[in-house]
């Protein structure tokens, strides 16, 4: 048994689910989160035009209310944003763990920063609460 990890785009949540689907993985949870990758996250001079590329702290912009002037007084060397994902969280005992992540990767690479990651990590033990099942049958 493995644990597959996989940090995606929100928007290709829908197509990567049909495709786990289509080569039998039907079990898997989606969490909403937030971070920030190697890129470091959505820097706000890509969101917000009044953001120039070489500021060095973020300032206040009394102008209007952007990105900009509600980072504030941050400290961070380029105020940036945190970046929504999903994080899908699938157990595999049945499909091939390299079809899994091949497909995962088929439906979400860009090739730009951002299209995500993928964990794959030894799954110790499983257990059905309901009927007290070990190992791979607690997970089909």
């Amino acid at each position: 048994m493995k644990e597959i990890m996989a940090l995606i785009r929100r928007h290709k949540l829908t197509e990567t689910l049909q495709a786990l689907a289509d080569i039998g993985v039907v079990s898997v949870t989606v969490h909403s989160v937030n971070g920030r990758g190697k890129q470091g996250g959505s820097i706000m001079e890509n969101v917000d035009p009044e953001m120039p590329k070489d500021i060095e702290y973020a300032s206040k912009i009394y102008t209007s209310p952007t990105p900009s002037s509600m980072a504030g007084d941050s400290t961070l060397t380029k105020p940036v944003f945190w970046v929504p994902k999903n994080l899908l969280d699938i157990v595999v005992s049945e499909v091939p763990i390299e079809k899994v992540v091949e497909t995962i990767m088929r439906v979400n690479r860009s090739g730009k920063y951002g299209d995500g990651k993928i964990f794959v990590l030894p799954l110790r033990d499983a257990l059905r609460v309901r009927t007290g099942e070990r190992g791979d049958a607690a997970i089909i």
